[in-house]
């Protein structure tokens, strides 16, 4: 997706060196095994070092649920917040929920709610079709008291941009999907920035 190929290198300290391109530093487990090769790892296997230097953000994209994965990188990691990521449908709104409350329970503030494939344009007629059911997330983010923070719709050239390494974001920047993740990118920024002053303003505690 990013148009990454090949194994980091290892940095003096033994600590592997993100690859980059597009001004992103990446780093994947894919990067770590061959081609079509099964990933088996648990949690502190996957908990390898990595030198990333300075940056403004760090991203972590995890895996649907609250297994293994999701623990161990709470409790090794002092995360800023949260990001609920949910198709509009029961059962995947099932694990988001799940994911809200297991993140809750170790202290990670939850950014906000966003809805992916939230609908698909019919190529015929223009009109938007609700696949996976309509407005699931917005209802379960104000059911739960969280900033719903957009909706991502279902889109063709963001799977031929993907398939080509190419962000849709950079390939077609007045697309509307592309405007899309914009406002949202623009409003996670907020959320941070928010927490953060609130985190400031909280008065120390000493035990």
């Amino acid at each position: 997706m990013m148009k990454l190929h090949g194994k980091p290198e290892v940095s003096e300290g033994k600590k592997m060196i993100p690859v980059e391109n597009y001004g992103v530093k990446c780093m994947s487990m894919g990067f770590l095994v061959e081609d079509y090769a099964p990933i088996v790892w648990r949690g502190p296997m996957m908990s390898r070092g990595v030198d990333w230097g300075n940056l403004d953000i760090l991203v972590v994209d995890m895996p649907p649920g609250t297994g293994d994965a999701q623990i161990s990188i709470s409790q090794r990691l002092q995360l800023s917040g949260a990001l609920i990521v949910s198709t509009p449908q029961d059962i995947a709104l099932m694990d988001a929920r799940r994911g809200v409350n297991m993140f809750s329970k170790v202290h990670v503030p939850i950014l906000g709610v966003l809805e992916n494939m939230s609908s698909f344009k019919c190529p015929h007629c223009g009109e938007p079709w609700h696949i996976f059911g309509k407005g699931g997330a917005r209802k379960a983010a104000d059911e739960m008291g969280l900033p719903f923070l957009g909706e991502i719709p279902l889109e063709v050239e963001i799977r031929s941009c993907s398939d080509e390494g190419v962000p849709v974001v950079l390939a077609n920047p007045d697309s509307t999907v592309s405007k899309a993740y914009s406002d949202v990118a623009q409003k996670v920024v907020s959320r941070l920035q928010e927490l953060s002053k609130k985190q400031q303003l909280r008065p120390e505690i000493n035990l």
